[in-house]
């Protein structure tokens, strides 16, 4: 056993987006067609056209133009409160978010849900379709509750209306699931993305971006069930499509370029990944700009495997970079700003820097355990951290508090016999073997040997 105590299972930015593209439904015109002017009216269902076009294609700063356009046509019509002016107000809403400007993406998109319920009434699937993407935005506001809210009710609306095998119904089945999967309910994700995929393959063909985007979210789920050989083969695939149906260019690949970047990683395969996270790097600048907070999901991918290789500056700046944009964009109590904090921790531990490693890691904890519970893998894992650093430091009541928390939730969630609680283990006997209490170092010790299958 190592007697320093490395930092185990080192803390890694989770596949799956920490900050997902939003693939949302927009539509060519809108029921409850307002009565006016003939040439107001085509203008307006021009510039609806060109919009749809521009942001299928990822041209947002084009589409954003277009968009206030609408809405400031659409302010005109009679009445003031009309269906096209709500269908105006959700463009504006999802190319705000799809920019990662989310707090100028929730008041159009509130305002559109509001409008469409009074003028098409609550459960037309025109409100669907904007519950859908309210649920996304909350989800990249880190408002859980809100958005599984907002699924749950676009899943009901649409299921009422269209079927149980619809492709409207997919992308709700997708985004719930996906949800599901960020709080750490693998099977239940798991479930709600399988049948999303097999109505999308048989509603919209296997070669459709809409496949991609729940074999993306399939394999996040893969990943962190740690079945790396799974996860590469469905964004290897997912990467595929996308690249075929929207070009090597297009936005909508940086997701999948960092999710199987970092696959590779998982299985030591930094010389393969480090070309995807580049890659994505390249197509994220060009398609958002340096300073927008997507930027900071590749900037952080790419982060992870320069760290990997021992290159610990150049990681500690491109993850010092992500978590200001970060700052900048998101809620201070945003889990992404915690998975930030634990990187740059990770990164001052390699360097002997503890004092500041444990600063890092005290607040990455204090966002996780309000954001996800105590009961969740991702504290555990950096009151594991803690533990160590606080050995480090000396502090060994503080060490044995972090790993006694530790070890009670990784028991929990995977079972007494698991690699990851022998980690646990193994580092508790160490300390307490520091604070003198050789007996009960010799029992954890033991416990952790026995999951091992080895002797010492």
């Amino acid at each position: 056993m190592d007697r320093n105590s490395t930092l185990n299972n080192i803390w890694r930015l989770s596949v799956k987006p920490l900050l997902p593209l939003l693939l949302l439904f927009l539509i060519p015109a809108c029921a409850g067609h307002q009565a006016n002017s003939s040439a107001a009216q085509e203008k307006w269902l021009a510039l609806n056209r060109e919009f749809i076009a521009l942001h299928t294609k990822g041209s947002y700063d084009q589409a954003l133009t277009t968009a206030l356009q609408g809405v400031a046509l659409a302010q005109e019509f009679m009445p003031r409160e009309n269906a096209d002016l709500a269908t105006s107000l959700n463009n504006l809403g999802v190319t705000y978010a799809a920019m990662g400007r989310f707090e100028q993406a929730r008041d159009p998109l509130e305002r559109a849900l509001a409008m469409r319920e009074k003028v098409l009434g609550p459960n037309h699937l025109e409100v669907a379709t904007t519950l859908s993407n309210l649920g996304e935005l909350y989800v990249d506001m880190n408002l859980p509750s809100e958005a599984e809210d907002a699924f749950i009710r676009a899943l009901e609306i649409r299921e009422a209306e269209l079927g149980s095998e619809n492709a409207d119904l997919a992308e709700t089945l997708n985004n719930l699931g996906e949800l599901y999967f960020r709080r750490g309910l693998l099977d239940q994700g798991d479930k709600l993305l399988r049948r999303a995929l097999a109505i999308r393959e048989n509603k919209l063909g296997p070669s459709h971006p809409q496949v991609a985007r729940t074999l993306d979210n399939l394999a996040g789920i893969e990943q962190a069930r740690k079945h790396f050989p799974q996860a590469q083969e469905l964004l290897e695939r997912s990467l595929s499509i996308k690249e075929t149906a929207l070009g090597p260019q297009h936005p909508w690949l940086t997701i999948t370029l960092t999710s199987l970047a970092e696959v590779l990683m998982s299985q030591d395969k930094n010389a393969d990944a480090e070309p995807l996270a580049r890659r994505a790097i390249n197509i994220g600048e060009t398609a958002y700009g340096q300073e927008n907070v997507r930027m900071a999901l590749p900037l952080t991918t790419l982060g992870n495997l320069l760290r990997n290789q021992g290159q610990f500056d150049e990681a500690a700046e491109l993850f010092t970079r992500a978590l200001r944009l970060q700052e900048q964009a998101l809620p201070a109590d945003h889990l992404d700003i915690a998975i930030s904090l634990g990187n740059l921790a990770s990164v001052h531990y390699a360097q002997g820097r503890f004092v500041e490693a444990r600063s890092f890691y005290e607040r990455a904890l204090a966002i996780s355990e309000a954001g996800l519970g105590q009961n969740h893998g991702d504290v555990a894992q950096l009151q594991h951290n803690l533990g160590v650093v606080n050995r480090k430091l000396g502090n060994l009541d503080q060490a044995k508090a972090m790993f006694m928390q530790a070890l009670a939730t990784r028991e929990a969630l995977f079972g007494s016999s698991a690699p990851i609680v022998a980690d646990t283990l193994e580092a508790l006997a160490l300390t307490l073997e520091d604070a003198g209490d050789a007996a009960s170092a010799a029992a954890y010790l033991q416990r952790a040997k026995g999951i091992r299958g080895q002797t010492w």
